[in-house]
């Protein structure tokens, strides 16, 4: 039995560190230079170069419902994007990021940095699923997002600021905003 060629692409960032199929193989993600790159398997066409690391991309991990997928870098950083190709989260560790990992059962993301590494153990660092849209961080420099005091929930800040000023309360938890003294 011999191996067919589906497809064939010459990636021109400095090198391919992992990669990942989407769980329903309808696309492929890799992780290659600053970059995270999205392919359509069928043509084997890119979607769309991610960018929002400032740092060589080490890992990436589909999530089983392939809603979203992480990659972690050597800025220490993790996104999480969505399916839409959307960064939601973003968070870090102490040193770079050289594994990620979905639960295929509670849809936890594991990850572990190079600093995580001891002589005879390795820790690893367990997040809750994904939050939901209330609480997208922005990776866009030009978008700013406020986060109420009270409950912690981010909104867009010129909504924010409307409303706050309409009702002078959050608009999720309703909660009195104090005025600065």
């Amino acid at each position: 039995m011999r191996a067919v060629l589906a497809w064939k692409e010459t990636i021109r960032e400095q090198c391919v560190y992992d990669l990942a199929f989407k769980p329903d193989g309808s696309q492929l993600i890799i992780a290659a230079g600053l970059r995270v790159l999205v392919y359509d398997t069928a043509d084997g066409n890119i979607i769309q170069p991610l960018k929002g690391h400032k740092d060589i991309v080490y890992c990436v991990a589909y999530a089983k419902d392939g809603k979203r997928f992480a990659s972690g870098s050597a800025d220490k950083s993790i996104i999480i994007w969505t399916s839409k190709l959307e960064g939601i989260l973003k968070y870090t560790h102490n040193d770079s990021i050289q594994c990620v990992a979905y639960n295929p059962v509670t849809h936890q993301l594991a990850s572990c940095s190079s600093g995580d590494f001891g002589e005879r153990d390795v820790l690893i660092k367990r997040w809750p699923r994904p939050l939901k849209w209330e609480y997208f961080r922005s990776l866009l420099p030009d978008v700013s997002i406020t986060m109420c005091p009270t409950c912690f929930k981010m909104f867009h800040s010129e909504d924010y600021e409307l409303l706050v000023l309409q009702h002078n309360c959050c608009p999720y938890c309703r909660r009195p905003i104090d005025e600065p003294n």
